[in-house]
């Protein structure tokens, strides 16, 4: 009977296995990885590799190995499977290294010195700011980590005063931002007295006004009155008012003047007025005569058109 831990299995290239002596490399037994493995009917110190061309196959007695290791792995196996279960206590080689796939994608490393390996077979990163799911973080930026946790460490359970202080003002914080979220309304309906509006609100409020004033803008408001006493240009000013000549003078119908632009005016006694126009604003009814003392009337810039207007003289 062979001693235990005598015995090596060796896979070839081509996949066969080999069962040898260990001292002369004697070939005790080969089979394919295809054949069967299970126990010995009525032993269980021994299993029999076979395959189906091969009933009998090979006997070999656990005890002749190494009992201790076998009995527990073997129940009923494939080959592979029993040689991967022995290989740390046999000089087994699961799978024997290609020449050919040498440094190759899917292949295996060459066994150089660890440095060279890692820098040309693995994807190192020597800074914290790439990031990455497939890359391994460099020993040096490990370092530089583990040297910060520490400083990080050291300095909250430390007795630094300038740290309470910190945490008086995060506390400080979040008080407020409490406070100010039962307060702030970020709303233009809900009301209420003790409320304060927020910024976003305020900027919406801007351009609700915003949008009135030029609404407004463009109406009369003959309630407004505007005197006269030199000559002029019509003014944009004038638009929508009611305009009191109280002198003598020359108006003029300016380049540009707003769309449908519009004011009622009036003559005190002994006040003239002369017309004049500028282009491209025309008299739509031709040129005015002078405007004599204590009348009412309108001028107006027909829509968009150059078209003027002068009414009730």
């Amino acid at each position: 009977m062979a001693v235990a831990k005598t015995l090596k299995f060796t896979k070839t290239d081509k996949g066969t296995v080999l069962l040898q002596g260990t001292l002369d490399n004697s070939l005790v037994a080969s089979f394919e990885p295809s054949m069967s493995l299970c126990r010995e009917r009525g032993d269980d110190n021994r299993f029999r590799i076979a395959s189906s061309t091969d009933e009998d196959g090979f006997l070999i007695d656990y005890r002749s190995i190494d009992y201790a290791l076998c009995f527990p792995v073997i129940v009923q196996a494939n080959v592979n499977e029993f040689l991967i279960a022995l290989s740390r206590d046999f000089f087994f080689l699961v799978e024997k290294e290609n020449k050919s796939e040498k440094g190759i994608a899917n292949g295996y490393a060459p066994l150089d010195e660890f440095k060279k390996i890692a820098s040309q077979y693995l994807n190192i990163v020597d800074d914290l700011t790439t990031g990455g799911s497939t890359g391994l973080l460099s020993a040096k930026q490990g370092a530089i980590l583990a040297s910060r946790a520490e400083a990080i460490y050291a300095l909250l359970t430390s007795d630094n005063i300038n740290l309470d202080n910190v945490q008086e003002i995060v506390d400080a914080i979040e008080t407020v931002q409490t406070s100010l979220s039962t307060i702030l309304v970020n709303d233009l309906t809900t009301g209420g007295t003790t409320k304060a509006l927020t910024a976003e609100m305020g900027k919406t409020l801007k351009g609700l006004i915003d949008a009135l004033v030029d609404v407004v803008s463009g109406k009369q408001d003959i309630a407004n009155q505007v005197e006269v006493g030199s000559s002029q240009n019509a003014q944009a000013s004038w638009h929508g008012k009611t305009v009191v000549f109280v002198t003598s003078c020359t108006i003029t119908i300016p380049s540009s003047l707003v769309n449908s632009y519009i004011f009622n005016g009036v003559t005190l006694a002994g006040v003239n007025i002369t017309w004049a126009i500028a282009s491209p604003h025309t008299w739509l009814f031709g040129a005015p005569v002078t405007t004599t003392e204590k009348q009412i009337f309108t001028l107006t810039k027909r829509g968009s058109t150059n078209d003027i207007l002068l009414l009730g003289v």
